[in-house]
């Protein structure tokens, strides 16, 4: 069965890989982390475009997540909370096949945070979420595409 929370975790854990490794190879780490127990089947569709989505607007989505957490260096935090905030991000901007509430958006990001962060991280993805969801317009006119950047 195809599920599209694997597919977000498996999405999260690729972007992760993508971001800490000199040369990074989509089929080599798909094997990779299929050889073995993991046997789920991945929303392909999803996958793909949400990898191409996010690559395209990285330096948009990182300097939002700079206006959501104004007291934070955007190059001192944690690069997982980074790619989580992406992916939920690029949901509510960018994702334009079939609507996914933001509600679920959001409670997704939250869900990795939980998998793959910390109570800190759990908090900041939410606050930095809410905040989005409540400022979004203000939010998106604030943006001036800064260097930092995730991906090579």
């Amino acid at each position: 069965m195809i599920s599209r929370r694997q597919t977000r975790e498996y999405l999260l854990q690729s972007l992760y890989a993508r971001a800490h490794l000199s040369t990074y190879d989509r089929d080599i780490f798909l094997w990779a982390f299929f050889s073995g127990e993991n046997t789920v089947e991945l929303d392909t569709a999803y996958l793909t475009t949400m990898e191409d989505l996010i690559i395209t607007h990285e330096r948009t989505l990182i300097d939002m997540i700079a206006l959501l957490a104004p007291k934070f260096e955007i190059d001192t935090l944690p690069v997982l909370h980074i790619l989580i905030l992406m992916i939920s991000l690029t949901e509510l901007i960018y994702w334009t096949w079939e609507a996914i509430p933001e509600s679920v958006s959001a409670n997704e990001a939250i869900e990795l945070a939980k998998r793959f962060s910390d109570e800190q991280g759990k908090g900041f993805i939410n606050g930095a979420l809410s905040t989005f969801l409540k400022d979004r317009e203000k939010i998106k006119l604030g943006v001036k595409e800064g260097t930092f950047k995730v991906f090579g």
